[in-house]
């Protein structure tokens, strides 16, 4: 039986996550929204379908920008969406959600449509903890009567370069059809695909000016939460707890040590002002503000350490 289980980290390309995940011949690109991380699935302890967020099992409670309530409507979708992990209670359904009254994410021009749905991307096998192959899963949800609400696929390359799905990617108008406007990026995945560290794992290509669309031109983007997301990796992290615990001289690392904690957020912060010739190569000679770039990684690291 499914049950709860957080969503992967979609790592950008050119990482060492993603190293490799291009050199196939069937590389799958499908938009990426702006929206909410959610999941449906059945959960066999309750008899019932339940929603989550990207951290937690949703509840009366405790909502997320009303998603389970919305589950709980009479929506279309809401409806389908319950009859099929009822009926497949193996599966977990995962999407964006894209908010009930108004969009959750920054970015706020999408087609007023998009309101009150779930944007469909991958769907998990609880029973193996392996995701779905996109092909399956989208003639599964499709006979299921949901492929309106699937996020649109792109492309499907053959060991293509960056360059390739970077061109996919500014051409991307999923939601924004008529505006002129181009998506947030696009994620890649290669069906049971694993990387060097023996992980799942997906590549995204997030463009730079998606977010300014929206905005006053004289207003600038934030350049640190993209710093931080494309620097300080789920890899590099780990190998970091590794090197305390070398230090320390213990086996496994202990998120609620102070000491390992403090050693780890200082090592990290360090690392990354190593990397700063590489991230101001990359996001071409970018202002940045220091003390928020520290505080992002921190919060960054202590997520990783306390999800682990």
């Amino acid at each position: 039986m499914a049950s709860y289980k957080k969503y992967l980290h979609v790592e950008r390309l050119g990482t060492e996550e993603c190293e490799g995940l291009l050199d196939n011949e069937t590389v799958y690109v499908t938009a990426k929204v702006d929206g909410s991380n959610g999941c449906v699935f059945w959960d066999n302890e309750s008899g019932e379908v339940r929603a989550g967020s990207r951290n937690f099992v949703l509840s009366d409670e405790e909502d997320n920008a009303y998603f389970h309530e919305w589950l709980k409507s009479d929506a279309e979708e809401a409806r389908l969406l319950r009859s099929y992990c009822e009926q497949n209670p193996g599966r977990v359904v995962y999407g964006e959600w894209m908010g009930r009254d108004k969009f959750v994410g920054a970015f706020k021009a999408y087609d007023k449509a998009a309101k009150g749905t779930l944007i469909v991307f991958d769907v998990l096998d609880g029973e193996s903890g392996e995701f779905v192959p996109e092909k399956q899963w989208r003639s599964e949800l499709a006979e299921a009567g949901l492929e309106p609400y699937f996020v649109k696929l792109l492309a499907v390359l053959d060991h293509p370069s960056e360059a390739d799905v970077l061109e996919v990617a500014e051409h991307n108008d999923f939601l924004l059809e008529g505006t002129g406007m181009v998506g947030e990026g696009v994620v890649c995945k290669v069906p049971g695909w694993k990387n060097k560290f023996g992980r799942a794992a997906y590549g995204k290509i997030v463009l730079a000016e998606f977010k300014k669309q929206n905005k006053p031109a004289t207003e600038s983007v934030a350049v640190e939460p993209d710093i931080v997301a494309a620097f300080v990796t789920d890899a590099e992290i780990e190998k970091t707890m590794a090197k305390v615990c070398a230090i320390v001289g213990v086996d496994s690392f202990d998120a609620g040590s102070r000491k390992m904690m403090g050693m780890l957020t200082s090592f990290c912060w360090k690392d990354l002002l190593g990397e700063c010739p590489n991230w101001v190569k990359k996001f071409k000679n970018p202002k940045v503000d220091f003390g928020v770039l520290s505080g992002l990684c921190a919060k960054r690291v202590k997520e990783f350490a306390e999800g682990m």
